[in-house]
């Protein structure tokens, strides 16, 4: 059986790219006419991926008939005309989150329907995170054995965070679990100043070690802006819940990692702008740092975690080379040494927590039998321990490549089978413009965007996946990507309408909130139309300059 894992990356209106992408993957999967079995059963997802991970998710453990509404969600409901809303009760953010709100609860969190049925794309158990900005942080005592202060802690906050959920066959239409994912992804995708921070409670268990205010129902209060802020490419999520399955080395695992808007340099760019000369270019060359960083962050893990293994085969492989004295079952006292230096190592790994409890009187030993049988199964060591002519002398080989992966951190690690989706040859997406915000406003963008991740998703598909995916892609217009060069001027006239009458509102808001002095609160019919549209063609001029 193949597993995929979907990673779904942040974009705001590149939504609608990323809803393409799943819809392709859950239609090739569903119809697949290669022998054996290939189910999808993790997804992860931050910021507009988390919310087309919980239509996802929805959609394989629930209803199938959900599917088209993916497209519906993206090309349809999520428009300027619906998000920018003067009236909107919380002003905490530009854009309306009740708009996010009904659409999760109307489509994630739905009642049970007539045509309920699981999709044959579902695995038993889907497991789904989202990754999280905890706005005011976790607080930790962390010891670091200061040398000369080594029992002294010091206080930290993390906030990067994640909720996950298990999906079975229990985790039917009307359960609570539905309300709870359809939160997350809403807290997920509450991109800073365009939606409101959004509350979660939350268990202390989720959070071991940390000093927290545990309120009357149990429940932590945390606080929650968009996940892709800290981690864009929830990887290394991914790797955590597929590490949950105890079977998951045995498996043939894929993972499918969705970027709308993965950064390429051409010879000689080396990305420097200069210094921004205004509070605005300060704050969106911020925005892009923080950004980049959490989209960096699991890709830099990534790349790190194969080149050490790579490395560490490598040397394995050449071990009875180096050291013939490994493969000989006499030399007691090697043997002897290698036996110590890896009951030492697992002792240290039960101390440190690193092993869950497992109630054994020798929970070393048995953590230690646990890894050698691993590693003497493992076809990345097959060629070193083939040199071996006697089980001691395999086990000793065995025990020492235990002891090398410890050292270099590497326990558990595998090199992650990773595929892309991403539009070819870092083509840009119409809904890039406007710092990914532009495809709101204009339905034929996100349409674009959305048959561009079905295409590339499907190229995918035929050029590296084929070895187990094979399907009938249906029409050839579900595929057909036209090049828009979107600008400002090119926004309907309805979007652009929308807009000054939100930028207007708001302007209307400030001045309402001012409280000047009593000659100029008594000429305030006559400044504050001027004032008014002063901002609101300034704020309408920066839009239209803007990419």
């Amino acid at each position: 059986m193949t597993r995929i894992a979907l990673v779904l990356g942040g974009g705001a209106s590149l939504g609608s790219y990323i809803g393409g992408a799943v819809s392709e993957i859950v239609r090739a999967v569903e119809g697949n006419r290669r022998r054996g079995k290939v189910v999808i059963d993790v997804i992860t997802g931050a910021s507009a991926g988390a919310l087309n991970a919980a239509l996802a998710a929805r959609c394989l453990s629930v209803n199938r008939n959900l599917l088209p509404w993916i497209e519906k969600a993206w090309v349809e409901a999520a428009d300027a005309s619906v998000l920018l809303d003067p009236a909107r009760p919380q002003r905490e953010g530009w854009l309306d989150v009740s708009a996010l709100d009904e659409l999760t609860r109307a489509l994630v969190d739905a009642a049970p329907a007539s045509d309920d049925a699981p999709s044959k794309a579902a695995a038993g158990t889907i497991r789904v995170g989202f990754t999280l900005a905890n706005l005011y942080g976790v607080p930790y005592d962390r010891q670091y054995r200061f040398l000369n202060e080594p029992d002294r802690t010091f206080g930290t906050r993390v906030y990067t965070d994640d909720i996950r959920f298990s999906l079975t066959k229990k985790s039917a239409a009307g359960t609570p679990v539905w309300a709870e994912v359809a939160d997350a992804a809403v807290a997920s995708a509450s991109f800073p100043f365009a939606f409101p921070p959004r509350p979660i409670g939350r268990s202390p268990a989720d959070y071991p070690g940390a000093r927290l205010s545990v309120g009357p129902d149990g429940k932590v209060d945390m606080w929650y802006l968009d996940g892709g802020l800290f981690d864009n490419a929830p990887l290394g999520l991914a790797k955590d819940l597929v590490e949950l399955d105890a079977g998951h080395r045995g498996e043939d695992r894929r993972y499918l990692f969705v970027e709308p808007a993965l950064e390429t340099a051409g010879p000689g760019h080396h990305g420097f702008e200069g210094p921004p000369h205004t509070l605005g270019g300060m704050a969106s060359a911020l925005a892009r740092a923080v950004l980049g960083q959490g989209a960096a962050r699991d890709w830099q893990t990534a790349n790190r975690i194969n080149t050490r293994l790579e490395i560490l085969r490598a040397l394995v492989e050449r071990l009875p080379d180096l050291a013939p004295d490994l493969a000989d079952p006499g030399d007691f006292a090697l043997g002897r040494y290698i036996g110590e230096l890896a009951e030492h190592v697992a002792e240290m790994r039960i101390a440190e927590g690193g092993v869950p409890a497992s109630g054994s009187d020798d929970p070393a030993g048995e953590y230690l039998d646990t890894e050698i049988d691993r590693i003497d199964a493992d076809p990345a060591y097959a060629t070193a321990l083939a040199h071996t002519d006697s089980r001691p002398a395999r086990a000793r080989l065995a025990k020492l490549v235990f002891v090398l992966e410890a050292a270099a951190g590497l326990q558990d690690k595998d090199v992650l089978p990773l595929y892309l989706v991403a539009p070819e040859g870092g083509q840009a997406l119409a809904g890039d413009f406007l710092g990914h915000f532009g495809g709101f406003f204009h339905r034929e963008w996100r349409a674009n965007d959305f048959r561009a991740g079905r295409r590339d998703t499907r190229r995918v598909i035929e050029e590296t996946l084929s070895d187990v995916i094979s399907y009938d892609p249906g029409d050839k217009s579900d595929y057909r990507v036209e090049k828009i060069d979107p600008s400002f001027d090119s926004i309907p006239g309805a979007g652009k309408a929308r807009l000054r009458e939100l930028v207007e509102g708001e302007a209307d808001r400030v001045l309402s909130e001012l409280r000047p002095g009593p000659l100029a609160a008594a000429f305030g019919w006559a400044w504050k139309p001027v004032v008014r549209r002063w901002a609101s063609d300034r704020a309408m001029a920066a839009l239209r300059g803007a990419r």
